[in-house]
């Protein structure tokens, strides 16, 4: 399965050096997103599309086109042969090792060569934050590591959500169709062949957009939600952040990772409330001038509850925090997403990233986060920590330093990338 391949490449491409600020730190400010499930999951070929200049010698490529002109013809015959065969209609939109590898060398290629794609791609991406793993690597080989992951990531998508392969969490992250249903593999066969009767496209768009339209088809949008969150569920907590004087406070956050309930029809899981409490009772005595709470739409399978959402209401309603105060991360569906997550929001939302933060929860899951195996799920399914533990004042707190790492994008996990 591409899961488990690219995740030795994300591996090994991570080790290669350390990673800290590069030359162009990235931006202290969230990302604008134009459309947010492709834009937070495959950044770079957002940038290939709207980017005018790049869109145009991207297009303009031999080998490019060649790779696009191929790919099209083998998915207009799959169109007339394969009948309704899942695997065989999706075969062609899913990119091989040795495409994936042949694009990555066109791009070098165009980036060597071509001085105004190599100042927008140095100065977009570096920016962006979105692959600062690579950066320490040279600009043309973030280019390649970047292309290579949002092409395993498209990958991903194709053979979950299309092909019905068993993801990483199955319970929470599968297919929400029977892929043997003669519903569903029309509703394949039909999506494909308006792929392949489409203009012209750049070489990834037949594979990008058939992806994004099965994440849609499966209502899988939980990436999108509530997006762009600096208008919407954080909008008033942000108007604080310039003016917060962080020097009156011992922490910079008060981080709370959300618990879901099995029930479809509880909205707050009661350890959720009680790890809420503990939240408020922090902010009451001080501790941060801010509460994040964090948790997506995650168990029971597609819930109709987000975690920090309900989180949120009970701090509103029952604790007395006012909304200014209370920050919100609707899509972690981790507790290895919860800190990165967290520590995303603190750099993009210019909280001092070297001031101590404060994890409030449970005993249990405290000690979990402290634990060396997090540590190591995390490297397994991110790449990195997210976090470095300080200290540990009680059993139902930690405190931790965010790490700029977090702002990696990770389309293996599209419904929080």
């Amino acid at each position: 399965m591409y899961l488990r391949r690219l995740l030795a490449f994300f591996l090994a491409v991570t080790a290669l050096a350390p990673h800290s600020f590069a030359e162009v730190s990235p931006v202290k400010k969230p990302l604008p997103l134009h459309a947010a499930i492709q834009d937070k999951n495959f950044y770079l070929l957002s940038l290939f599309q709207t980017n005018s200049v790049v869109r145009k010698a991207l297009a303009s490529d031999k080998i490019l086109s060649q790779i696009n002109t191929t790919r099209q013809q083998h998915l207009k015959s799959a169109t007339q042969t394969c009948q309704q065969s899942l695997d065989c209609v999706l075969q062609p939109l899913i990119w091989t090792d040795e495409e994936i590898k042949t694009v990555s060398s066109a791009l070098t290629r165009i980036y060597q060569t071509n001085a105004h794609i190599r100042k927008i791609i140095d100065s977009e991406l570096q920016s962006s934050g979105t692959y600062v793993l690579y950066q320490q690597q040279g600009d043309q080989d973030l280019l390649a590591n970047a292309w290579t992951l949002c092409a395993h990531g498209i990958n991903e998508v194709l053979e979950v959500y299309g092909e019905g392969t068993r993801p990483r969490y199955p319970k929470i992250d599968s297919i929400s169709f029977d892929v043997h249903s003669s519903d569903f593999q029309q509703r394949i066969a039909t999506l494909v062949a308006q792929t392949s009767e489409a203009k012209p496209q750049l070489f990834f768009e037949p594979s990008l957009k058939t992806a994004l339209q099965l994440l849609a088809l499966n209502h899988r949008d939980e990436a999108a939600r509530f997006e762009a969150m600096e208008e919407t569920v954080n909008k008033t907590a942000l108007t604080s952040i310039p003016s917060t004087h962080w020097d009156n406070f011992p922490f910079s956050v008060i981080v709370v990772p959300g618990e879901g309930p099995e029930d479809p029809n509880v909205a707050l899981a009661e350890i959720g409330r009680k790890r809420t409490a503990l939240a408020a009772q922090a902010y009451h005595d001080g501790k941060a001038p801010f509460i994040l709470v964090s948790g997506g739409y995650v168990h029971p399978s597609q819930t109709h509850f987000a975690e920090a959402i309900e989180m949120k209401k009970a701090l509103l309603n029952d604790y007395h925090v006012p909304e200014e105060a209370i920050l919100v991360d609707p899509h972690a569906r981790h507790t290895t997403t919860n800190m990165r997550n967290a520590a995303r929001e603190i750099y993009r939302y210019n909280m001092p990233m070297s001031k101590p933060a404060l994890v409030v929860s449970d005993p249990a899951q405290t000690t979990y986060i402290q634990s060396q195996i997090l540590a190591e799920r995390c490297r397994k399914e991110l790449g990195y920590l997210p976090y470095q533990i300080v200290t540990r004042p009680s059993d139902t707190s930690l405190v931790f330093l965010p790490a700029i790492d977090s702002l990696q994008q990770n389309p293996l996990d599209p419904l929080d990338p």
